[in-house]
């Protein structure tokens, strides 16, 4: 198991999509920018266990491991709608060129944008927010194509 996994805890995946509820990602050009954007989080006092930053290699396995016969279905009907797993094959494509990954829980909007005012001035490539109904963009392009 690794450090993802043990952050997910089994809730990432909604209808067999990842869908991580209450929780902004986003992507930088390399590990050390979203080592030092987690850094900064901490820094103001954000929990330790409610953030995290992950090297491409670290998702691409993450991915392999949460990949299942009916998440492959559900994954196929997410991009013919152009939703989660869209931003998901744009995330992987990005773990293939060795970004760097942060994820911060965020129970409610103050605390999301409390976080993204940090991690924006990192400059990330894509970021997003998972909502409970929505996803909210937040850099980067939001058309994936």
């Amino acid at each position: 198991m690794s450090s993802l996994d043990d952050f997910f805890r089994g809730s990432d995946t909604t209808l067999g999509v990842f869908y991580p509820k209450h929780c902004m990602t986003a992507v930088f050009r390399n590990y050390a920018v979203a080592g030092r954007a987690a850094q900064r989080l901490l820094a103001s006092g954000f929990p330790t266990g409610e953030v995290i930053a992950a090297t491409g290699r670290e998702v691409l396995e993450f991915d392999r491991r949460e990949t299942t016969v009916a998440g492959l279905l559900m994954s196929a009907l997410s991009r013919f709608f152009k939703t989660e797993q869209s931003f998901a094959d744009h995330d992987l494509e990005h773990a293939r060129h060795a970004a760097g990954f942060l994820i911060v829980r965020c129970a409610s909007d103050d605390t999301k944008d409390a976080a993204w005012a940090i991690v924006k001035v990192e400059n990330p490539l894509d970021a997003r927010y998972y909502g409970v109904g929505a996803i909210e963009h937040l850099a980067g392009d939001a058309d994936t194509d």
